[in-house]
Formats: C-alpha cells, sequence, structure tokens
C-alpha cells in the first residue's frame, strides 16, 4: 500500500467509526428487531458507504455525508419522538436504551457533519470518478509494431 495514512486525522477517524458503527447498528437493528423497516436497510447501507469513502478519503464521503444527515436526524428524531410519546422516557431498562442509545447517535451524527464540513478540504481523492473518466489503457505490447 502506497497510501499516506498521515492524512486521516481524528476528523477523519472519527466519522469513519461514527458511520461504520451507526450503519452496523441500523442493520443489526432491522434484522434482530423489526424486518419491516427497509429503510433502516438502506440507511446502513449509506452509512457504510460513507464509510467506505472515508476511508478511502474520497470528496463522496463529503457529499453524501452533507445530503444525507437530514435523512438520519430526521429518522432519529421521529423515533425517539415517537417512542416516548408512547410509553414515557424510561418506563424499564430496554426501553432506556433504546432512547439512550438515540441521543448517543443524534449527538455523534452532529458531531461527526461538523467534522465533515471542517475536514471536507483533507478530502481530495475521487477514485471512482478519476478510473471512469480515464481511457482504458491499452496493453504494452498492442502499442509497439511488430517487427
Amino acid at each position: 500500500m502506497t497510501e499516506e495514512f498521515t492524512e486521516r486525522t481524528a476528523g477523519i477517524w472519527l466519522p469513519f467509526i461514527f458511520y461504520a458503527v451507526g450503519g452496523v447498528y441500523l442493520l443489526a437493528f432491522w434484522g434482530l428487531l423489526d424486518r419491516t423497516a427497509y429503510h433502516l436497510t438502506v440507511l446502513g447501507g449509506l452509512s457504510i458507504i460513507v464509510a467506505v469513502a472515508l476511508y478511502l478519503m474520497s470528496r463522496w464521503a463529503f457529499w453524501i455525508g452533507l445530503i444525507s444527515f437530514p435523512l438520519y436526524f430526521v429518522e432519529f428524531f421521529y423515533a425517539l419522538f415517537s417512542s416516548v410519546n408512547l410509553i414515557g422516557w424510561n418506563p424499564n431498562i430496554p426501553t432506556a436504551a433504546f432512547h439512550l442509545s438515540m441521543v448517543v447517535y443524534m449527538i455523534f451524527l452532529v458531531f461527526s457533519l461538523i467534522l465533515l464540513l471542517d475536514k471536507r478540504s483533507a478530502l481530495k481523492s475521487d477514485r471512482i470518478l478519476d478510473r471512469l473518466g480515464r481511457p482504458v489503457e491499452a496493453h504494452e505490447d498492442a502499442e509497439k509494431p511488430h517487427e
């Protein structure tokens, strides 16, 4: 690997970890508790995509994170608000843990967005776009005339 890992500061690593863990959290919540909530699958997959893009230092991470922030925030705020209105803040330990996880997720979501906004200039790579824009390279033997 020829990548420079010194470019990845805490401002990149923390959102990377948040989006990776958040994606696993959403997919686990969907798989274990509510198989009819397909939007959690989409949001979990999107979160994993942002984490991979952050690992690759791609500008896509910034744009997907910026565009998806309102979706994540509304989803978690609505889930928390609905749950609190239906059953109260903490009638039992599992419900209190669920509510706490929603609050912690929203705090880290906002914090990750602030870090992405701050470190957007560090995200320079667009490997996918670079590969799509580059013409297919011919084999060296095909370029040399046969003697």
